[in-house]
């Protein structure tokens, strides 16, 4: 990675303004990374925004180190220089109004303007849209590769850059207990604890800010859970009229998606989030025997063996139809696979008793 990083450090050192950015339903390890990466924009003198869809809210584990906007037409004449998209699989999830700079290396609403852009990722499958690119597949976060960059600058993993970084591995990483969770990943979080992150109270923040229509709402997707497929699928939705109803946004379902593998026996959790429009959101969780990409792909979608998605442009009744049919022949298959591969194994063993 030494010759991206010169490329990377290069760029941050020629241009003036800079825009981080991550993708539409930023998770912890989108926000944490674009956070990270205006954090070593700052570290350059850079004029800095930072392109997020959280809310007037803000975030409530992190306080961000430049003006966030929600959208382009917030950034109100910023027109930069250097746009570095965090954790985008690719160019369709940075959102609809960012393809225009993306396909055509022009900024939306201006003349003749060609920022420089940069790709930093971790998903499988990313087309490696930038014209710097830096997606390393084998990293459990995005976050993880800002943080390597910060190091390869000098700057230590504290503060507000060390938080920022630590938000996208735990998030990435399930709190450390998925099967990405790497020694290297470790290593990073450990270096961040011993330059100042108060675990304790970073996790307060992060896990101590629910409402009660939160709470309320969790309970009522608890019990609507069903099952399938013989026990093994999950299936969970959320209709947009729960979430008007309670004033609730996309950002007080995260984590509920992951809820769905901890039932006994589940592979495979599916939640559906309807959005307006006619359109869903859907979100597919497993544990490491079971890869979701590929259903997430069959519709457009992606991310990680065990966790991807997906929009659909169905109502949710629909959407968990598809999906939930298409999960269940999957299973079969995997099933019927690991059958013949069980048969020749046993022909093998067969044989070689034979010559014996």
């Amino acid at each position: 990675m030494q010759s991206i990083f010169q490329a990377l450090e290069q760029a941050f050192k020629e241009a003036g303004r800079v825009l981080t950015a991550a993708h539409i339903a930023p998770d912890g390890d989108a926000v944490g990374s674009a956070a990270a990466l205006a954090h070593i924009a700052l570290h350059f003198g850079c004029e800095t925004r930072i392109l997020l869809d959280i809310g007037r809210g803000g975030h409530p584990v992190l306080t961000l180190p430049a003006p966030v906007v929600s959208g382009c037409a917030e950034l109100e004449g910023f027109v930069p220089d250097l746009v570095v998209f965090a954790d985008c699989g690719d160019a369709a999830r940075a959102g609809a109004e960012m393809q225009p700079l993306i396909k055509s290396g022009g900024f939306p609403g201006t003349d003749g303007i060609r920022p420089l852009i940069v790709d930093i990722d971790h998903h499988a499958g990313n087309p490696e849209y930038g014209r710097i690119n830096l997606v390393r597949p084998e990293r459990a976060a995005t976050a993880e590769l800002v943080g390597l960059f910060a190091e390869y600058l000098g700057l230590p993993l504290s503060g507000g850059l060390g938080e920022a970084v630590y938000l996208g591995l735990v998030t990435d990483t399930g709190n450390f207990t998925f099967s990405n969770t790497t020694a290297d990943c470790l290593g990073m979080a450990a270096r961040i604890v011993a330059a100042g992150l108060d675990v304790a109270d970073f996790t307060r923040r992060a896990d101590n800010n629910w409402s009660l229509a939160r709470m309320r709402l969790w309970g009522k997707l608890m019990n609507s859970v069903t099952l399938h497929a013989g026990g093994a699928v999950s299936c969970c939705l959320v209709r947009k009229e729960w979430l008007d109803a309670a004033g609730l946004g996309s950002e007080d379902l995260e984590g509920f998606a992951s809820r769905l593998r901890c039932l006994k026996g589940v592979r495979v959790g599916l939640f559906i989030r309807e959005e307006a429009g006619r359109k869903c959101r859907v979100s597919l969780r497993s544990m490491s025997d079971f890869d979701v990409r590929r259903p997430a792909a069959l519709f457009g979608g992606g991310g990680h063996a065990s966790a991807a998605g997906a929009t659909l442009n169905v109502g949710p009744d629909e959407a968990a139809r598809i999906l939930l049919k298409e999960l269940e022949a999957e299973l079969r298959n995997q099933s019927i696979s690991r059958g013949k591969a069980g048969q020749r194994s046993r022909r093998s063993q067969q044989i070689k008793i034979g010559e014996c």
